[in-house]
């Protein structure tokens, strides 16, 4: 078999892609709130590994997984809310919280997955811990800050992403609902799932069509709106259609070509 063709990498990830949540409340019926104000983060996954060699491995030495430990160092500032002087992050507050406590009080229901602006949606983990707080203190002119342990009680499973998955666009409104079957009308489309939720992907939207031709150009302003000129057109009833990769929008939305 030949070598491998090399291909050149691109641009580099960076750490702060991680976003960490922990849950509020039950595992049936999760609540995820974030944990913000993160300056450094290292997941650790670390396998124990035993020796498994034997007289048929003929002197070969072989060794296998036998047990994996998780968990996640944290350092995080210690910052009140932008809106209220006198109120943490809710997200640490419920680590710092169950803190003090053993057993079951001190556990909490944690989830991260990387979230890099434009980049890849693929990592995504979530599992129990137990929580240890400590203030890191300083010399007058530091800021506060604290450094959290979080260690893996149990599994570590892997999620699906939870901004990983398209749904199928929704249109609410189109405004003109009247448009020149000469085309060159500009058309203001309203609904949702129109790329996926907190990533201003374009490409994510594979087709914006006045029945079935494209508009000459469109933008996808955010999730909830496209503007979009509309091509030349036969004069009567058509609908406005939104694709991406999870499907077409809904098709009872009609503009008038006159």
């Amino acid at each position: 078999m030949p070598a491998t063709t090399k291909v050149p990498l691109g641009a580099s990830t960076l750490n702060r892609k991680w976003y960490l949540d922990v849950n509020t409340g039950t595992h049936a019926a999760p609540t995820w709130i974030g944990v913000f104000g993160v300056e450094d983060l290292k997941p650790d996954f670390t396998p124990t590994v035993q020796p498994d060699d034997d007289y048929d491995s003929e002197g070969y030495k072989s060794s296998t997984v036998t047990a994996v430990a998780w968990g996640l160092t944290l350092k995080l500032a210690r910052k009140v809310q932008a809106s209220s002087a006198t109120t943490y992050d809710p997200g640490q507050e419920v680590l710092r919280a169950a803190s003090p406590h053993m057993g079951a009080a001190n556990r909490v229901e944690v989830r991260w997955y990387e979230m890099e602006p434009s980049g890849p949606r693929v990592e995504a983990y979530q599992g129990y811990a137990a929580v240890s707080w400590s203030d890191d203190g300083g010399a007058m002119d530091a800021n506060s800050t604290v450094s959290v342990v979080l260690t893996g009680q149990g599994a570590r499973t892997s999620i699906t992403h939870p901004d990983g998955a398209f749904a199928a666009p929704v249109i609410y409104s189109i405004t003109p609902s009247t448009v020149a079957a000469a085309g060159g009308t500009l058309v203001h489309v309203i609904g949702t799932n129109f790329f996926k939720a907190g990533v201003n992907d374009v490409v994510a939207t594979t087709g914006v069509c006045l029945v079935a031709h494209n508009f000459t150009s469109w933008v996808v302003e955010n999730n909830n709106s496209i503007w979009g000129i509309t091509p030349a057109e036969t004069a009567g009833a058509s609908y406005i259609k939104v694709t991406n990769s999870a499907g077409a929008s809904n098709i009872d939305i009609v503009v008038t070509a006159v």
